[in-house]
């Protein structure tokens, strides 16, 4: 039998002027395999059929129905057409399904980026403090959205006393431009404020712009029904926001478990190699020119007291519970800042007076300063 599609092939390989290693290079198969299909031993698959058709560029028809025809009287053939065709639906099915899934995933990943650069860092926290010694706040915080910012002043206290919400008149919050008192947002509650640059009486992009000369006014009517009005200068620090892909959960940032495992016996014997003196069976004191420590062995207390700047600094602070209560006071002994720290969850738990802003600092000193002789 005529070995039509060796032939075609020999002629064309010889057009081209190649050897059968160089197609063999061309179309990725061995010599050998070309050989063999020139003299009619074997035939190439329908995969090397297209190969050859596409690299000499001839009808694939024209070459799958030579070696059809070569193939004659071979009742195999058909099936092995059929089957090769439908390997070769099943592999470009296979590529149009990766191809989908790695379109799904791309977009997934755009649709992502866009949400995320959309909200990154646009979700602050701030706390609020009040800078006044007679009028102060517990709890304050102020929450800015990409949409809408609120300012919770919590627990408003007057001379230590609760303000009672139902007497208030109006609370103003403003600042100083030019010189002059400027309203931004006039209420009549302390309920949680909602802040829109176009709700304000002056034309602003940002309550933030203001944070370093914004301050609060609240008129509220007295048991005497006298009508009083109670100014400060609002402080606030940055507590959390948005600006990370993965967040930790926020770990106590000072342990004091080895601290409470020591024995009383294990204390005296720590705090007198420090230089403590034992004042009774229940106290040990070190002091000096600038400074005093007082443990006290029946509660596992620390009384540290000293001075910086013309400043008092009294700090009590619980091994058992990691409370640390700070104090501050001014040389003519009145009290600026008041407020108890929890050190083992960090934060803070009540605030009495001034904007209790600096717990971290305070912690660390303490640490440096007295817990580090206990170690």
């Amino acid at each position: 039998m005529e070995n039509k599609f060796g032939n075609v092939l020999s002629k064309l390989r010889k057009e081209k002027g190649l050897t059968q290693k160089e197609l063999s290079t061309k179309i990725n198969i061995s010599d050998k395999a070309i050989s063999r299909w020139e003299r009619g031993s074997s035939y190439p698959s329908l995969d090397m059929i297209y190969r050859i058709s596409k690299f000499f560029g001839i009808s694939f028809h024209d070459l799958l129905a030579m070696r059809m025809d070569a193939d004659d009287g071979d009742d195999n053939l058909v099936q092995e057409i059929i089957n090769e065709f439908t390997e070769i639906n099943k592999r470009n099915i296979k590529r149009i399904k990766i191809g989908i899934i790695i379109m799904l995933v791309i977009t997934l990943i755009l649709i992502g980026i866009v949400i995320f650069t959309q909200s990154y860092n646009r979700f602050k926290v701030y706390k609020v403090g009040i800078e006044n010694d007679m009028f102060s706040s517990i709890n304050g915080v102020y929450v800015e959205t990409k949409i809408k910012d609120t300012l919770h002043l919590g627990n408003i206290k007057i001379n230590n006393v609760d303000i009672n919400y139902t007497d208030i008149v109006s609370v103003d919050l403003y600042t100083y431009i030019d010189d002059k008192e400027t309203v931004l947002y006039n209420y009549s509650s302390l309920n949680d404020i909602n802040f829109t640059s176009y709700q304000s009486y002056v034309e602003i992009d940002s309550l933030k712009d203001y944070f370093d000369n914004l301050y609060l006014k609240i008129t509220i009517i007295e048991d005497d029904n006298d009508i009083k009005t109670y100014e400060s200068k609002i402080t606030f620090v940055e507590d959390f926001s948005n600006n990370k892909i993965f967040y930790k959960e926020n770990q106590p940032k000072f342990e004091n478990n080895e601290l409470v495992k020591l024995s009383v016996n294990d204390i005296i014997e720590i705090l007198k190699k420090n230089d403590f003196q034992e004042m009774s069976n229940n106290l040990l004191l070190k002091e000096t020119e600038n400074f005093s420590i007082v443990y006290t062995l029946s509660s596992n207390r620390i009384n540290y007291t000293y001075e910086k700047s013309n400043l008092q600094y009294r700090y009590v602070y619980s091994i058992n519970d990691g409370f640390l209560d700070v104090a501050v006071f001014n040389e003519d002994n009145t009290e600026l800042e008041k407020y108890t720290y929890d050190s083992l969850n960090n934060k803070i738990i009540e605030c009495n007076s001034g904007s209790c802003n600096d717990y971290e600092n305070a912690m660390k000193i303490l640490e440096r300063d007295v817990l580090n002789l206990l170690k």
